[in-house]
């Protein structure tokens, strides 16, 4: 099953650059499968959870949890979920000449999956602009185009950096991305990878410059302000989901990360 959002344009939408044509979630089901012989568009999908396998041209990966793929237009696609993980995941199908410029500039040409890379929030925050119907669609693309810039970034840093990147500072960062609505400590992620949360933290700060702890707690400010942009849930129930210990905390903690309280965030 998925959830399909179409962008229809008008004349002056399809003149631009970047053109977005579909976004969505899928959700697992065993028998999905999507194949293109030649794309006409560019596809970029975070895997939520689950796995599939993904084959582009000659080249066959096996995306999971945390991971992202960018493939290519003009390409062979054929991608498959899982049959017995079957992969959730949301996805943004878009097209233009500036996706070509970008991914060039970035150094992303060729390059097709992307592990352990937690920017599921930046998807969501496009999927929810494209749902907006109190927008003009040209306002729509103008923001949608400046969050694909910011995920194409985050591959190319990401990409960049990867390789240099501790084995155990990597399966937990991992750890922690998959948890976000979970109440974890810095002491399970330790535990996760049988390190102390010292040994940990020392390995986290030279890989990721922060502690496990407030990695975590970024973690879950970053899906606060998707929740709170793209949602209609209550500070409450947001607060709630987040695992934090109550409404009045969380709204004290987002304060000191962003400058505002919850609801001032919302109405801005």
């Amino acid at each position: 099953m998925e959830y399909i959002k179409s962008l229809i344009a008008d004349d002056r939408i399809m003149k631009l650059p970047f053109y977005i044509e579909l976004a969505g979630i899928t959700y697992p089901d065993p028998g999905y499968e999507i194949k293109r012989e030649k794309s006409d568009i560019y596809v970029l999908e975070y895997v939520m959870e689950g796995s599939g396998i993904v084959r582009v041209n000659d080249e066959t990966f096996y995306p999971q949890a945390g991971d992202v793929y960018l493939l290519p237009k003009g390409a062979f696609h054929h991608y498959s979920a899982s049959k017995k993980t079957p992969y959730k995941k949301i996805w943004i199908n878009v097209d233009g000449d500036l996706c070509e410029h970008l991914i060039q500039v970035f150094g992303l040409s060729g390059k097709y999956l992307y592990k352990d890379i937690n920017i599921g929030y930046l998807f969501e925050e496009f999927l929810s602009l494209c749902e907006q119907q109190d927008l003009d669609i040209a306002d729509i693309y103008e923001q949608c185009t400046v969050i694909f810039f910011r995920i194409l970034q985050k591959l190319s840093m990401h990409h960049k950096d990867i390789r240099d990147y501790n084995a155990c500072a990597l399966k937990a960062k991992k750890y922690c991305d998959n948890h976000i609505y979970s109440q974890i400590t810095a002491a399970d992620a330790a535990a996760h990878v049988c390190l102390s949360v010292s040994q940990l933290n020392r390995l986290f700060k030279k890989d990721f410059k922060t502690t496990v702890y407030a990695y975590i707690l970024n973690n879950k400010i970053n899906a606060a302000k998707s929740l709170l942009c793209g949602t209609a849930m209550s500070v409450g129930e947001i607060a709630c989901l987040l695992k934090f210990t109550d409404e009045h905390y969380f709204s004290n903690i987002f304060k000191k990360k962003t400058g505002m309280t919850p609801t001032a965030f919302r109405q801005k």
